[in-house]
Protein backbone atom coordinates (compact mmCIF):
# COMPACT_ATOMS: atom_id res chain seq x y z
CA UNK A 1 0.00 0.00 0.00
CA UNK A 2 1.33 3.45 -0.72
CA UNK A 3 2.82 4.86 2.35
CA UNK A 4 1.26 8.45 1.33
CA UNK A 5 -1.98 7.32 2.40
CA UNK A 6 -1.22 5.70 5.91
CA UNK A 7 -2.27 8.81 7.82
CA UNK A 8 -5.81 8.16 6.28
CA UNK A 9 -5.81 4.82 6.75
CA UNK A 10 -5.13 5.32 10.39
CA UNK A 11 -7.73 7.75 10.72
CA UNK A 12 -10.22 5.78 9.37
CA UNK A 13 -9.85 2.98 11.66
CA UNK A 14 -9.77 5.36 14.58
CA UNK A 15 -12.98 7.05 13.50
CA UNK A 16 -14.47 3.47 12.38
CA UNK A 17 -18.19 2.86 11.58
CA UNK A 18 -19.22 5.89 14.13
CA UNK A 19 -18.22 8.05 11.29
CA UNK A 20 -21.42 8.68 8.21
CA UNK A 21 -19.89 8.25 5.24
CA UNK A 22 -17.18 6.26 6.60
CA UNK A 23 -18.39 2.48 6.55
CA UNK A 24 -17.72 2.16 2.65
CA UNK A 25 -14.17 3.03 3.68
CA UNK A 26 -13.75 0.37 6.34
CA UNK A 27 -14.71 -1.90 3.74
CA UNK A 28 -12.85 -0.93 1.10
CA UNK A 29 -9.74 -0.85 3.34
CA UNK A 30 -10.41 -4.49 4.99
CA UNK A 31 -10.96 -5.87 1.20
CA UNK A 32 -7.03 -3.93 0.67
CA UNK A 33 -5.28 -5.49 3.53
CA UNK A 34 -7.06 -8.67 2.54
CA UNK A 35 -5.69 -9.02 -1.14
CA UNK A 36 -2.07 -7.67 0.37
CA UNK A 37 -2.46 -10.33 3.12
CA UNK A 38 -3.34 -12.96 0.50
CA UNK A 39 -0.58 -11.78 -1.47
CA UNK A 40 2.10 -12.26 1.11
CA UNK A 41 0.88 -15.35 1.49
CA UNK A 42 0.90 -16.53 -1.55
CA UNK A 43 5.06 -15.21 -2.01
CA UNK A 44 6.01 -17.30 1.07
CA UNK A 45 3.96 -20.60 0.43
CA UNK A 46 5.12 -20.75 -3.55
CA UNK A 47 8.50 -18.46 -3.58
CA UNK A 48 9.51 -19.92 -6.80
CA UNK A 49 6.33 -18.95 -8.53
CA UNK A 50 6.29 -15.35 -7.55
CA UNK A 51 9.70 -14.98 -9.06
CA UNK A 52 8.67 -13.98 -12.52
CA UNK A 53 4.46 -14.46 -13.98
CA UNK A 54 6.09 -17.08 -16.50
CA UNK A 55 7.58 -19.35 -14.47
CA UNK A 56 4.32 -21.69 -13.88
CA UNK A 57 4.20 -22.56 -17.26
CA UNK A 58 7.77 -23.08 -17.87
CA UNK A 59 7.92 -25.16 -15.02
CA UNK A 60 5.14 -27.91 -16.88
CA UNK A 61 7.46 -27.80 -19.91
CA UNK A 62 10.67 -28.12 -18.43
CA UNK A 63 9.08 -30.89 -15.83
CA UNK A 64 7.34 -32.65 -19.24
CA UNK A 65 10.82 -32.64 -21.08
CA UNK A 66 12.49 -33.94 -17.56
CA UNK A 67 10.18 -36.61 -17.78
CA UNK A 68 10.16 -37.80 -21.89
CA UNK A 69 14.38 -37.35 -21.50
CA UNK A 70 14.37 -38.97 -18.14
CA UNK A 71 17.26 -36.54 -17.39
CA UNK A 72 18.49 -32.86 -15.59
CA UNK A 73 19.99 -32.01 -19.16
CA UNK A 74 17.63 -30.88 -21.23
CA UNK A 75 17.56 -28.98 -24.66
CA UNK A 76 14.98 -26.79 -26.19
CA UNK A 77 14.44 -25.09 -29.51
CA UNK A 78 15.28 -21.09 -29.80
CA UNK A 79 11.84 -20.40 -29.66
CA UNK A 80 11.60 -21.69 -26.00
CA UNK A 81 14.48 -19.40 -25.04
CA UNK A 82 13.32 -16.65 -26.67
CA UNK A 83 9.92 -16.56 -25.26
CA UNK A 84 11.27 -17.80 -21.72
CA UNK A 85 14.71 -15.83 -21.36
CA UNK A 86 13.81 -13.53 -18.42
CA UNK A 87 11.80 -16.55 -16.50
CA UNK A 88 14.80 -18.52 -17.35
CA UNK A 89 17.50 -15.85 -16.30
CA UNK A 90 15.57 -15.48 -12.57
CA UNK A 91 15.65 -19.16 -12.22
CA UNK A 92 19.27 -19.09 -12.96
CA UNK A 93 20.18 -16.35 -10.66
CA UNK A 94 18.32 -18.66 -7.95
CA UNK A 95 20.67 -21.48 -8.33
CA UNK A 96 17.19 -23.85 -9.70
CA UNK A 97 18.68 -24.32 -13.41
CA UNK A 98 22.62 -23.62 -15.04
CA UNK A 99 22.16 -22.59 -18.86
CA UNK A 100 24.70 -24.66 -20.66
CA UNK A 101 26.04 -21.34 -22.93
CA UNK A 102 28.23 -21.93 -26.31
CA UNK A 103 30.12 -19.42 -27.55
CA UNK A 104 29.07 -17.16 -30.47
CA UNK A 105 25.64 -19.09 -30.09
CA UNK A 106 22.45 -16.24 -29.34
CA UNK A 107 20.15 -18.75 -26.90
CA UNK A 108 21.59 -21.41 -24.60
CA UNK A 109 22.13 -25.12 -26.14
CA UNK A 110 20.39 -26.34 -23.02
CA UNK A 111 19.83 -26.44 -19.32
CA UNK A 112 20.62 -28.26 -16.46
CA UNK A 113 18.19 -28.30 -13.70
CA UNK A 114 20.36 -28.45 -10.49
CA UNK A 115 18.51 -28.24 -7.11
CA UNK A 116 16.54 -30.87 -5.98
CA UNK A 117 13.91 -28.70 -4.30
CA UNK A 118 13.26 -27.18 -7.87
CA UNK A 119 12.60 -30.42 -8.93
CA UNK A 120 10.05 -31.02 -6.31
CA UNK A 121 8.60 -27.49 -7.56
CA UNK A 122 8.25 -28.94 -10.87
CA UNK A 123 6.91 -32.34 -9.14
CA UNK A 124 4.16 -29.71 -7.57
CA UNK A 125 3.14 -28.24 -10.79
CA UNK A 126 3.46 -31.38 -13.12
CA UNK A 127 3.17 -34.83 -11.68
CA UNK A 128 0.73 -37.12 -10.21
CA UNK A 129 0.23 -36.42 -6.37
CA UNK A 130 -0.13 -40.12 -5.51
CA UNK A 131 2.90 -41.60 -7.02
CA UNK A 132 4.74 -38.58 -5.56
CA UNK A 133 3.03 -39.64 -2.22
CA UNK A 134 4.13 -43.34 -2.44
CA UNK A 135 7.55 -42.63 -3.11
CA UNK A 136 7.88 -40.24 -0.15
CA UNK A 137 6.34 -42.80 1.79
CA UNK A 138 9.05 -45.52 0.41
CA UNK A 139 12.22 -43.09 1.45
CA UNK A 140 10.43 -42.31 4.68
CA UNK A 141 9.78 -45.98 5.67
CA UNK A 142 12.93 -47.50 4.86
CA UNK A 143 14.97 -48.70 7.48
CA UNK A 144 18.16 -47.97 9.23
CA UNK A 145 21.08 -49.48 6.94
CA UNK A 146 18.96 -50.28 3.67
CA UNK A 147 20.06 -49.42 0.24
CA UNK A 148 17.03 -47.85 -1.87
CA UNK A 149 17.94 -48.46 -5.88
CA UNK A 150 16.13 -45.43 -7.80
CA UNK A 151 16.57 -47.71 -10.91
CA UNK A 152 14.34 -50.76 -9.00
CA UNK A 153 11.47 -48.52 -7.51
CA UNK A 154 8.07 -49.04 -9.91
CA UNK A 155 6.37 -45.81 -9.53
CA UNK A 156 6.20 -44.51 -13.13
CA UNK A 157 8.44 -41.39 -11.84
CA UNK A 158 11.64 -40.17 -13.96
CA UNK A 159 14.92 -40.67 -12.33
CA UNK A 160 15.79 -37.33 -11.65
CA UNK A 161 12.79 -36.95 -9.25
CA UNK A 162 13.24 -39.96 -7.40
CA UNK A 163 17.16 -38.58 -7.41
CA UNK A 164 16.12 -35.41 -6.12
CA UNK A 165 14.23 -36.94 -2.96
CA UNK A 166 17.19 -38.72 -1.98
CA UNK A 167 19.15 -35.34 -1.72
CA UNK A 168 16.57 -33.86 -0.11
CA UNK A 169 16.53 -36.90 2.50
CA UNK A 170 20.15 -36.97 2.32
CA UNK A 171 20.55 -33.03 3.18
CA UNK A 172 18.46 -33.38 6.26
CA UNK A 173 21.28 -36.38 7.20
CA UNK A 174 18.56 -39.00 7.18
CA UNK A 175 20.85 -41.04 4.63
CA UNK A 176 23.63 -41.24 2.04
CA UNK A 177 22.83 -41.05 -1.60
CA UNK A 178 25.44 -42.78 -3.77
CA UNK A 179 27.78 -40.75 -5.93
CA UNK A 180 28.49 -43.66 -8.32
CA UNK A 181 28.40 -42.75 -11.96
CA UNK A 182 24.89 -43.90 -13.40
CA UNK A 183 23.65 -44.70 -10.20
CA UNK A 184 20.30 -43.22 -7.87
CA UNK A 185 21.16 -45.28 -4.58
CA UNK A 186 20.12 -44.20 -1.42
CA UNK A 187 21.18 -45.42 1.98
CA UNK A 188 19.01 -44.58 5.05
CA UNK A 189 21.10 -43.77 8.13
CA UNK A 190 18.13 -42.64 10.26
Amino acid sequence: MNKNYDWLITLIKIVGSGMPGSAPFLQALSEVESKEIKERLSKLEDPISNLHPDIPALAQLIYDKLKLENSTGLEFNDKFYQEYSKSLAVLEANNYIKQKKTLGQRYPSGIYVADPFFIMYLCSIAEDEKKMDSLIELVENCEFGKWLDGKKIQLDLPLPVIRAVFKIYESKGYGICSNETGTCKYLCKS
